[in-house]
């Protein structure tokens, strides 16, 4: 297993982090800070450790910040992980919109993802339409539950009966959820629909097989 606290990121950073796990992967060591450097065609090294220490920081990666030594990056592992139990209420389309699933199963995530006195839950995600925030099918989501959310938040929403993860917008006419795909289009909630926040994406979680 291999963890992503995706509300802490930005797209930069997970793929300078999905490049560091799949280069690890591939090789059994990590990349280097120059190989890093030229993946990306970053002008300096210097771009390449604030990645870093924002990854280390945001618990991704164990590493010697700062550092250009090589072969130092270490992604983090979720066996590692003091373990929590969660609800696992079923799946949301990372796609068009599809009918909600629900189950009342647990699944075990890592303490440091939720805050105490906090209340979470589980989905697992169907489609690619989050795939530039770096969602994608089949991840599991830790979702924080609530029923408002900022401007740009991912949320998990019901439209009608059915569920969807994209990012909100609230406009003055309507509310906006936008993909994170260009082969998907906006969905636009007029005033009135019935339209309900279940929660904020707090993070997720990736099998790597």
């Amino acid at each position: 297993m291999i963890l992503q606290k995706q509300f802490e990121q930005t797209p930069k950073e997970m793929k300078v982090y999905e490049y560091i796990v799949d280069y690890t992967q591939k090789h059994g060591f990590a990349p280097t800070y120059e190989e890093i450097r030229e993946e990306f065609d970053y002008k300096a090294i210097s771009s390449v450790q604030q990645f870093v220490q924002q990854l280390v920081k945001k618990g991704l990666l164990k590493a010697q910040v700062g550092s250009n030594k090589k072969r130092t990056l270490t992604p983090t592992n979720y066996e590692e992980s003091e373990m929590v139990s969660i609800p696992l209420e079923g799946k949301v389309a990372a796609g068009r919109l599809t009918e909600a699933v629900q189950n009342r199963e647990y699944v075990d995530i890592p303490r440091g993802l939720i805050t105490a006195n906090t209340d979470y839950f589980a989905l697992r995600v169907k489609g690619d339409s989050m795939i530039e925030d770096c969602i994608m099918d089949g991840d599991l989501v830790i979702i924080k539950r609530q029923h408002t959310a900022q401007n740009g938040q991912t949320v998990v929403a019901l439209v009608g009966d059915e569920a969807t993860i994209k990012r909100f917008y609230k406009k003055k006419e309507n509310i906006e959820l936008h993909p994170a795909n260009p082969n998907y289009e906006v969905i636009r909630v007029a005033g009135g629909s019935d339209f309900k926040i279940l929660g904020v994406l707090a993070s997720l979680i990736r099998r790597m097989e």
